[in-house]
This record gives structure tokens, C-alpha cells and sequence, in this order.
């Protein structure tokens, strides 16, 4: 997805404490001139998996956002947003209509794929498969193979991200800081779903066994400068009420991390004690899968309402409401808000089951509908999702060819968009209810 403006505007930013940065604005054409220049310096400090934030906006006569630069933080199911990459936006004038949509060669790793970048690219991860990991080259607009890290290939709740002047990886169990182990595997059970932030390495140890085993979310203090291995005998951790907890996404809101389990345990860490600012439940479905940093709150994307939550600290989630709304042809129900990202200012989000792109105006307290990320089925509310009576056909469940937006990357000039079934699927030639062209729209990336 594509926006094109035609105002001018040079931006000059000294960055302190970072290697790369990535800067998006319009280039003047032929003898165009800018109309303002602005300069500035920023320190950012010791880097210890800090949300960075916004670094200014423009506004103008009537208040209205026109321009800025900030750092996007965001967990986006499977990956978190690279943390270190800059956005400079001109933010849209006109409606949703001048935006453009593209879809991109299939990556050809089945019916579902996520987005994870990582120095200003992306790559389509497609499961727990061997080399399911392939990256995009713009300069031949195609996919080739990733190189997997040392310590074998990413899987779920595995990933990568950048620290400092050095890149931070959680494989199979381990994390390596510029592939130097800092944490090995456990002699019992495993470490998984990671997350770094505020100076803490964060992530889930469980183990199953006949006598119900355990599942705690851990937090171990650790920086870049640490010569040594992680040390856990500092770790603090909080105990899961059921094992097999996991979680979707993670957050930060001020000194405070955030993770959710997949039962709808909420927990809260603020450098000193884990806190449970939300009962894990069986009885009932509450899971997020996304979180965001905007304005002054964490929202979190939530089955099964289909909208976001925000947390502002203390004892509250609170549920907004219409964010975002639903298309009038869909059904309301089991709806599942999985991605969000800043894009141009303004706020995206991606919902299931039928692929629903909404993008939110702050300026105008308003949300505009850019359409589905398939062109099929026609949408209707006679199912809840998209196929449902050829998943019965295939003794699949009934949510099998649910769509889902999986990732929302801002890149370039561009808003990359992935998609999937309900899982990262093969693809299977018995499917004949689907056009191969139709087929393809699973497990796809959009600009």
C-alpha cells in the first residue's frame, strides 16, 4: 500500500546511538525546492530495548498533523517491528482513494505466512518448517532463501532483533548477542517467546510432564555490556495458571512490560515484581495478538471483539469500542484484531476473519475502511468465515480458510501487508474450490 504526496519537505537528522536509520520523506523533483528544512540532534543513550517514541510533529493552522518522525514499537503476533527503524512521514491530505495497492510475487510457502524486518527488510516467514524463511529483494522484485541463524532455524516464538550496534537472536532455547550465547537452553523444558526491553530479557519457560509440569514468564536483567552470560539466578518470574501458557505479542507502557498469555492471563513487569493485572481463564476466549505504542497508551489487538484495548497503567483494560469498526456485511461475531502499525501518522489495523484493512485519522477521531485483502469470497454473514462449507467438505476446521492480515510493515514508501489462513498451511491440490490465482492470495504480501 502506497501513498503519494506531492508536498516538500528536507529533513536533516544527527543520530547519537545508533548505526542506520531509515528516513522516508518525498525527494524534491526537477526544480522543485523544499518548502522548510528542518534540522535537529538526538541522543538516544544506552540502548537497553527501549521504546523510543515519537520525535516531532508538524501541525498546522487548525492543530492537524501535516508531518513528523518518530520509532514505531509494535509485536505483531509472531515479530516485533524493527525498533531501530526511523519514519519520516507527510501525512496524507486527501481520503483513502489515493492509496494503491499492489500484490507482490507469492513467496511460495503455502497458504500463510508473517512479516519480520529486520535492517530495512522484510522477510516472509512460513512456520515451523525447515528454510521457511525467504527475504525480498526490491532490486529484482523477488524472494530468495534467508540465511538461518547459527543456532538453527527461526520457529515459532523464536526471532531477531537489533540492540546497540549488535543484533539480539532467540533460537531453539538460546539467545546469542552477536553470536555469542548469553543464555543456553535449560536442562529441563524450554525458552521461548522472547522479548527485550528496559534492560530485561524476558521470555516463557514451561515445561509438560505427567506430574503437570510448569509454565513462568521470566525476566532477566541483562545489557549489551555485560560481558558474561545471562544470570538467573537475578531472574524474577511469575507462575502461569495453566501450562502451556503462551504468548501472541508483548508491550511496553512507560517503566512497565506487558505480556498475555494465550488463555488471558495479563501480566505486568516493572523492574522490580511481576504483577497478574488480568486472571488467566478457561472459561471464556480472550487473546491479543498485537501491541502498539500510540500517544500516550499500549493498545492491544483482541479476539474475539475484533477491536483494541488500551492500557494506560494500573488495573485497567479498557475496550474501545469501534476500534476499528466492522464492514456491514460481515458477521460481528469471533472477529479478531491481529496487526497494527503507524503508517503516515496515521493508525492501520488488520482484522479476521475476512482480511479487513482500517486505518484511524487522530486529526478527524475517525476510521476509514480500506477494503478487504482478498478479493474473494463475496463477504456475506451467512458463516462467520470465508469457506466454511468447504472446510467441511475437507474435514478441516470450520475456520480453516479464515483470512488474516498477518503484517503491517511500514518499508520505504510503502505499508508491506501479509496474509494467511488460519495457520501456515501447505497448499494442497485436492483444494480445487480455489482458482490457483485465488489460492495465491493466502500467504501473500501487498505494497
Amino acid at each position: 500500500m502506497r501513498y503519494h504526496s506531492r508536498q516538500l519537505f528536507a529533513f536533516c537528522l544527527v543520530l547519537t546511538g545508533l548505526t542506520t536509520s531509515y528516513v522516508e520523506a518525498d525527494e524534491p523533483e526537477g526544480d522543485n525546492q523544499p518548502v522548510v528544512t528542518f534540522s535537529t540532534e538526538l541522543n538516544l543513550g544506552q540502548d537497553v530495548g527501549q521504546n523510543f517514541g515519537s520525535l516531532f510533529e508538524l501541525r498546522d493552522q487548525s492543530g492537524a498533523v501535516i508531518a513528523g518522525a518518530g520509532f514505531m514499537e509494535v509485536y505483531n503476533t509472531r515479530f516485533r517491528g524493527d525498533r531501530h527503524t526511523l519514519q519520516f512521514y507527510v501525512k496524507p491530505t486527501q481520503d483513502s482513494q489515493q492509496y494503491q495497492t499492489e500484490r507482490l510475487p507469492h513467496p511460495d510457502l503455502g497458504c500463510g505466512i508473517y512479516l519480520m524486518d529486520l535492517n530495512q527488510t522484510i522477510s516472509a516467514w512460513g512456520g515451523d518448517r525447515t528454510e521457511s524463511l525467504r527475504t525480498w529483494s526490491p532490486k529484482v522484485a523477488d524472494w530468495s532463501a534467508a540465511h538461518s541463524p547459527e543456532t538453527g532455524p527461526l520457529r515459532s516464538g523464536d526471532g531477531q532483533m537489533r540492540i546497540g550496534d549488535g543484533l539480539l537472536t532467540f533460537c531453539s532455547s538460546t539467545a546469542t548477542y552477536n553470536d555469542r550465547v548469553i543464555l543456553n537452553p535449560p536442562k529441563v523444558g524450554r525458552y521461548y517467546n522472547f522479548y527485550y526491553a528496559n534492560g530485561f530479557l524476558c521470555f516463557y519457560y514451561g515445561n509438560r510432564s505427567e506430574q503437570g509440569g510448569f509454565t513462568r514468564v521470566m525476566a532477566c536483567p541483562w545489557t549489551p555490556a555485560d560481558q558474561g552470560p545471562v544470570d538467573l539466578t537475578k531472574a524474577i518470574s511469575i507462575e502461569c495458571k495453566y501450562v502451556g501458557a503462551t504468548p501472541f505479542a508483548w508491550g511496553q507502557f512507560q517503566k512497565e512490560l506487558l505480556t498475555v498469555s494465550n488463555y488471558g492471563g495479563v501480566y505486568a513487569f516493572d523492574g522490580k515484581q511481576w504483577r497478574t493485572v488480568k486472571e488467566a481463564s478457561k472459561k471464556y476466549s480472550y487473546q491479543v495478538y498485537s501491541m502498539l505504542n500510540f500517544r500516550d497508551r499500549l493498545l492491544l489487538a483482541q479476539y474475539p471483539s475484533g477491536e483494541l484495548f488500551e492500557y494506560r497503567g494500573g488495573t485497567e483494560i479498557k475496550q474501545l469500542h469501534g476500534w476499528p469498526p466492522r464492514l456491514p456485511e460481515v458477521s460481528p461475531s469471533a472477529r479478531e484484531a491481529q496487526t497494527l502499525a503507524i503508517y503516515r501518522g496515521d493508525l492501520f489495523a488488520g482484522v479476521w476473519p475476512w482480511g479487513e484493512l482500517w486505518r484511524y485519522n487522530e486529526d478527524e477521531n475517525r476510521w476509514h475502511s480500506h477494503g478487504r485483502m482478498f478479493s474473494h469470497p463475496v463477504a456475506h454473514k451467512r458463516t462467520v468465515h470465508p469457506y466454511e462449507e468447504d472446510a467441511k467438505a475437507h474435514k478441516l476446521v470450520l475456520n480453516h480458510w479464515g483470512q488474516r492480515v498477518t503484517g503491517l510493515v511500514p518499508l520505504g514508501d510503502s505499508l508491506m501487508v501479509s496474509t494467511s489462513t488460519k495457520g501456515t498451511y501447505p497448499w494442497l491440490e485436492k483444494y480445487t474450490f480455489l482458482t490457483d490465482d485465488q489460492r495465491r492470495e493466502y500467504g501473500s504480501v501487498l505494497n
